[in-house]
């Protein structure tokens, strides 16, 4: 009978911190358009552009990070090597409010046709996201005439 209580009192644990770690979660949507220039460089491409739109932040319940929409912002810089890809993305999100956060993208796989998965990590802001941290793992698919999709699932840092 013990062990019938503790495995119940484990799987409540177990439950309850489930949802606790589910009330840090939040999904992005982001619609880019893309303006990018590519050179030749030592025997690889090297990309830099900027990629410009909307994200719309859903399914949120996590305090500082509030659902809607907010621009987004991005210096974007790749480089391609072989079978190599280095992808880095500075981007600023103004919601609204006029509130900023700020984020860097990395990503290592894929390329500038199809796309591919990487992470974002938020690196606070202004207003609301003073000192609000996070990360996201997010994949990216090019659509045409110069279009960019982005889902990423997030958990805000504790």
């Amino acid at each position: 009978m013990k062990l019938s209580y503790l495995t119940l009192a484990f799987a409540i644990t177990a439950s309850i911190s489930g949802l606790a770690q589910a009330d840090n979660r939040y999904k992005t949507t982001a619609y880019l358009k893309t303006d990018f220039q590519t050179q030749e460089w030592n025997g690889g491409k090297v990309t830099v552009g900027s990629l410009k739109g909307v994200i719309e932040t859903h399914g949120s319940k996590v305090q500082g990070i509030p659902n809607g929409e907010s621009v987004q912002n991005c210096l974007i810089r790749v480089v391609r090597m072989g079978e190599s890809t280095d992808v880095v993305a500075n981007c600023s999100f103004v919601d609204k409010d006029g509130d900023i956060r700020y984020g860097l993208s990395e990503r290592k796989q894929g390329d500038m046709s199809v796309g591919g998965s990487g992470k974002t990590r938020f690196l606070g802001g202004t207003g609301k996201y003073k000192g609000v941290t996070g990360s996201c793992e997010y994949t990216s698919k090019y659509l045409p005439e110069n279009w960019l999709v982005v889902e990423s699932t997030c958990i805000k840092d504790e």
